[in-house]
């Protein structure tokens, strides 16, 4: 949970935190400072400067590695200016993720997905809490490629992008768990057979595809679907998501490259 406190010097208000914090990326700056891109439930992904942190490991030890659970004390003293870590916690390493190439690259997809989806200090708990559990199931040996879809369609449902999938967008008639339907990008929802001819440019999914999507989709999302162990629904998940995210972010992520 995040500890606020606001302390008084020379009329001048400091904010102090404390909370957990996912380490997404780091960066050299200057001689020997570092940039953190760190994601907290609380203030969302933010950005921040460890003072010193190459020359003295002492205050970040082995806990500001990429992908790295952390507890975090940070300061600053302007609304808008980066942050200043004042010392930081290892909680979990998730080392997996840095030294196995294909989870490595996944990794940075997810979390650049999130990135795009949430500004600065927004506060995003559920995001974070998603972040951690993908982290968690891919250093246990879930399979990438569940992580990745059941990934991409909840946070696609966090940032207020969920694919409708109550009704043909076309006709309004309901969509009953029967036959399949097919995706209609520029929507944002499902179209019936009638309205729409499955095509590369409007892909197609079968009822196991629908369901699994709503229960991805839906409030309380915990554990994946059972429909993810089925081949076809995450070949039929991973077309739509493509064409989804593309769309509605308006650009192609740098980090999806790396894992076509």
């Amino acid at each position: 949970m995040l500890q606020r406190k606001k302390s008084w010097s020379s009329l001048r208000s400091v904010e102090h935190y404390s909370s957990q914090a996912l380490i997404l990326r780091i960066k050299d700056l200057g001689e020997s400072d570092l940039l953190v891109l760190f994601f907290a439930p609380e203030k969302g992904l933010c950005k921040g400067i460890a003072k010193a942190a190459r020359k003295s490991r002492r205050r970040f030890v082995n806990c500001l590695d990429h992908f790295s659970l952390s507890q975090l004390d940070y300061h600053r003293k302007k609304e808008n200016q980066l942050f200043l870590l004042d010392s930081c916690k290892l909680i979990q390493a998730y080392e997996a993720l840095r030294t196995d190439y294909r989870l490595l690259t996944l990794s940075s997809y997810l979390a650049e997905l999130a990135e795009t989806l949430f500004p600065l200090h927004v506060k995003a708990d559920e995001m974070f809490e998603l972040l951690v559990r993908s982290f968690e199931l891919l250093c246990q040996g879930e399979a990438p490629e569940k992580v990745r879809i059941a990934f991409e369609g909840r946070a696609m449902a966090m940032g207020g992008y969920a694919i409708n999938l109550e009704c043909c967008c076309g006709c309004g008639r309901a969509y009953k768990g029967e036959g399949r339907a097919v995706f209609v990008t520029e929507k944002g929802g499902i179209s019936c057979l009638a309205c729409r001819k499955e095509s590369k440019r409007y892909p197609g999914m079968g009822p196991k595809s629908v369901r699994a999507l709503k229960e991805i989709q839906g409030p309380g999302y915990d554990n994946f679907p059972s429909g993810l162990s089925n081949k076809e629904v995450l070949e039929e998940l991973k077309m739509i998501f493509r064409q989804h995210i593309l769309y509605r972010l308006g650009k192609r992520l740098k980090t999806l490259k790396y894992l076509e």
